[in-house]
């Protein structure tokens, strides 16, 4: 049971672990000690593997209530970019109006703490 469940949830992210172009689009918290707080589901982006789904994710799963494209799921999703076991960012899926949270909100406020685009983070805040 457990790899349909990663597997649905894999096709449901894979695309936001490895799309770039997706990810600068993608807001996160930047003053978050620990990215992996809170997290639903911690995907390696490495690999493509699902490293951890919260038991309420995979009651869900196992209800229906959330769809093969993802569809139903909202919260957190940690990724771990680097392969090292710990969770280098996270952002949130599903939240927000339209799924979304607004991008004047990622913009507003300086790139390396708080609320902040994840490709702002990466170019201005780790140099890369």
């Amino acid at each position: 049971m457990r790899r349909p469940i990663a597997a649905t949830i894999l096709a449901a992210v894979a695309s936001l672990a490895l799309a770039s172009s997706v990810l600068a689009t993608d807001c996160m918290n930047a003053s978050k000690p620990d990215q992996s707080a809170g997290a639903l589901v911690i995907v390696n982006g490495v690999t493509g593997e699902i490293e951890y789904l919260q038991n309420g994710v995979v009651q869900r799963l196992e209800q229906g209530l959330i769809g093969d494209d993802g569809s139903g799921f909202h919260g957190l999703i940690g990724f771990d970019f680097d392969g090292d076991g710990t969770v280098d960012v996270s952002t949130w899926w599903g939240v927000g109006f339209a799924n979304e949270v607004p991008e004047v909100a990622q913009l507003s406020g300086p790139a390396c703490r708080g609320l902040t685009s994840i490709g702002i983070y990466f170019e201005e805040c780790l140099g890369g």
